[in-house]
């Protein structure tokens, strides 16, 4: 789709799928896409252009929002090339891969009970919440139109799909430094038309800013790091690991900094001032304090979980704020050995080109025996030199 003249940015077919694709040189804070505000979808613009969506309201839908975007987009898809944001409509996905959408053998293949147990409530409150809009849009006195208009079930799934992968949240702050109405709540949903092209990149977290809406009344893209020209230009979507990412946006990531995994260890209460500043958590069941902390693919053997192990041994007192010596070090280490099996590394992955859904799947299973290998492999090397620092 057209990004505008402004745009330094253009729509490319990269290795790992579509994106934004610098045209130049882009630095950090620079805009480098506007869209005005008054070109995106929302609520609002929803019952704007349909009086019948505003008498929704009363009904009280569990998705009201939502449901009144998702009809919007229909309604304008059914028109073809004369509907609003035609163009946009064209650019969309005609299928998605979110987990809701998998069959139950290729859930079975994600090896999750929980995460396929929530894909399926997923898909059963979509089909609760479209006949709930049904039965409202019928009491409203215009069901009827939608009928007509081909807004079945699978319609109203791909338009919640949409919505569900493409949507940014503004905050109320943005809204009102550049004079636009303000919404109920703390956050303003827009489905901006070619935002969505923009891919998630992980590592920005904490680099800045990623979208915003200037003064003059348009939405923006900002590069919150610098840009090379021919550089894949990306966005921020949330901290959010794999599960959530293949859950709600349809992808997985191989190196996914948000992938983790927790190691619990029983602690004494006088200790979580300590190891809550190394990034535990600390948990109470049944009595007993334990301190959760992080194991990811960067960093396997975190400092906390090796603390954590030399108070549980009570190896230092638990105020104790002093450094550990190579020896309690290694004997902490030692019992974060006996608490991990070992595991191989997993074989290679799926060809994502054939067979997307089965590489995803197949992604989420590695982690576990990626995470278990380069435990070991870090573990291994910090007991090597903990023992000659003993020596």
């Amino acid at each position: 789709m057209e990004l505008g003249p402004d745009a330094l940015v253009v729509v490319w077919d990269f290795p790992t799928g579509r994106g934004f694709r610098a045209t130049s040189r882009i630095n950090k804070g620079q805009i480098y896409l506007k869209v005005p505000f008054a070109k995106c979808w929302s609520a609002a613009k929803a019952r704007e252009a349909y009086k019948e969506l505003s008498s929704l309201q009363k009904h009280h839908l569990a998705s009201g929002d939502e449901d009144v975007m998702a009809l919007h987009l229909l309604l304008e898809r059914s028109k073809m090339d004369a509907g609003w944001n035609a163009e946009h409509l064209k650019s969309l996905p005609r299928s998605f891969d979110m987990l809701p959408h998998w069959s139950e053998a290729e859930l079975l293949e994600l090896g999750e009970a929980d995460l396929q147990n929530t894909a399926r409530r997923l898909k059963a409150q979509v089909k609760g919440d479209f006949s709930a809009l049904m039965r409202a849009a019928e009491a409203c006195g215009f069901l009827g139109m939608l009928q007509e208009n081909g807004i079945d079930f699978d319609a109203y799934f791909w338009a919640k799909s949409v919505l569900w992968s493409r949507c940014v949240d503004f905050s109320r702050d943005l809204l009102i430094h550049a004079g636009l109405p303000l919404p109920e709540g703390e956050h303003y949903r827009l489905l901006v038309p070619g935002f969505d092209m923009a891919n998630h990149d992980p590592r920005l977290a904490g680099t800045g800013r990623t979208h915003t809406i200037l003064e003059d009344g348009h939405v923006a893209l900002m590069a919150s790091v610098d840009y090379d020209e021919g550089d894949e230009v990306c966005i921020f979507y949330e901290r959010a690991d794999n599960n959530r990412l293949l859950l709600w946006y349809g992808f997985a990531l191989e190196d996914n900094p948000f992938d983790s995994a927790q190691i619990r260890l029983p602690v004494d209460p006088k200790s979580a001032a300590r190891l809550e500043k190394l990034g535990a958590t600390m948990d109470t069941a049944q009595g007993k304090v334990y301190a959760q902390c992080a194991m990811t693919l960067s960093d396997p053997v975190p400092q906390a979980a090796i603390v954590a192990a030399a108070l549980c041994q009570s190896l230092i007192p638990p105020e104790s704020d002093d450094e550990l010596t190579p020896r309690q070090e290694l004997e902490a280490l030692r019992l974060l050995q006996r608490s991990m099996p070992k595991a191989s590394e997993p074989g290679p992955l799926p060809d994502p080109a054939s067979d997307w859904r089965r590489y995803c799947a197949a992604v989420l299973r590695s982690f576990g025996p990626r995470l278990q290998a380069a435990f070991h492999q870090v573990l291994e090397a910090k007991m090597i030199a903990a023992l000659a620092a003993a020596d």
